[in-house]
């Protein structure tokens, strides 16, 4: 997992699954990203290729720990990532961009 900022948003690039084993790691780095106070969070899956539900779970405490104060989005373009979240309606939630570019499109200086 690497962590990038750019204008004050923190960038976490996972790579691999999501899954029991590297969900306590992604909820460490989640945290200690909110704890910088940023004005937003995106999670990079492009480099992800499996999603266990443990792992929406946590995406969902990731969005609920930055949120309303901060900006939330997810990045994931493949199939195995995209559409357990959509079929969840997750992706509503936690705001869903095919590209990086998209989701700092979607979050605007404050």
């Amino acid at each position: 997992m690497i962590s990038t900022q750019r204008d004050h948003l923190i960038i976490l690039t996972v790579h691999g699954s999501i899954d029991l084993l590297a969900v306590p790691r992604l909820g460490a780095a989640v945290l200690e990203a909110v704890s910088e106070q940023p004005r937003g969070l995106i999670i990079d899956l492009t480099s992800t290729d499996f999603l266990a539900s443990t792992g929406i779970a946590t995406l969902l405490a990731a969005h609920a720990a930055i949120t309303p104060a901060g900006r939330f989005g997810v990045v994931a373009e493949h199939p195995a990532i995209t559409r357990p979240l959509q079929l969840t309606g997750f992706d509503r939630t936690l705001g869903l961009y095919p590209t990086l570019a998209d989701a700092f499109t979607a979050m605007p200086q404050a």
